[in-house]
């Protein structure tokens, strides 16, 4: 039986930053990035533009897990504020994980929030089981370290997120 499979930008796509990424492997549901972006100078008022996330509150008992590639705040800012709408593990790799607790704290004592996070440090060589879908984790040259990858597989073949990354041709190994 082939998996039915459908890949939705809610953010991110044609636009710096605010990415995040919907994967539906038949019925589950897996998240990739939750960032926010800054918006242009004519919205005063406005700190910052997170997507929506409605689409994922009316599926909440289909989402299986939040994968963030690396510490940036256009690929993990806005967990905080999807935090508070769904309750969901969140897998990334260690510098990001601690990043991500250092920012849920902030976020938790300047906005008076109790946001607990399920957190699960990836290594970036490494592959996990997560609902029954076999995930892989690759490293991947950024400006932050311990940036990741990720690749999905499914019957019809992996689905492969590259996260945010730069060629260089100096990098080791």
């Amino acid at each position: 039986m082939s998996d039915k499979v459908k890949i939705i930008p809610l953010g991110g796509q044609a636009e710096m930053g605010k990415n995040l990424y919907v994967i539906h492997i038949n019925e589950k549901i897996f998240i990739v990035d939750a960032g926010f972006r800054f918006p242009e100078s004519d919205k005063l008022g406005v700190d910052i533009i997170i997507p929506s996330f409605d689409y994922l509150k009316e599926r909440q008992d289909q989402i299986e897990g939040i994968f963030i590639t690396h510490g940036h705040d256009d690929t993990m800012a806005a967990l905080p504020y999807l935090l508070e709408q769904i309750n969901a593990k969140v897998y990334a790799p260690t510098l990001t994980a601690n990043l991500i607790e250092e920012m849920i704290e902030k976020h938790n004592r300047l906005n008076r929030k109790h946001i607990q996070v399920d957190l699960v440090k990836v290594k970036r060589k490494s592959d996990i089981h997560v609902a029954g879908v076999h995930i892989k984790f690759f490293p991947v040259t950024h400006s932050i370290p311990g940036s990741i990858g990720i690749a999905f597989e499914t019957s019809e073949g992996y689905i492969v997120h590259a996260g945010e990354f730069i060629i260089d041709f100096g990098a080791p190994d």
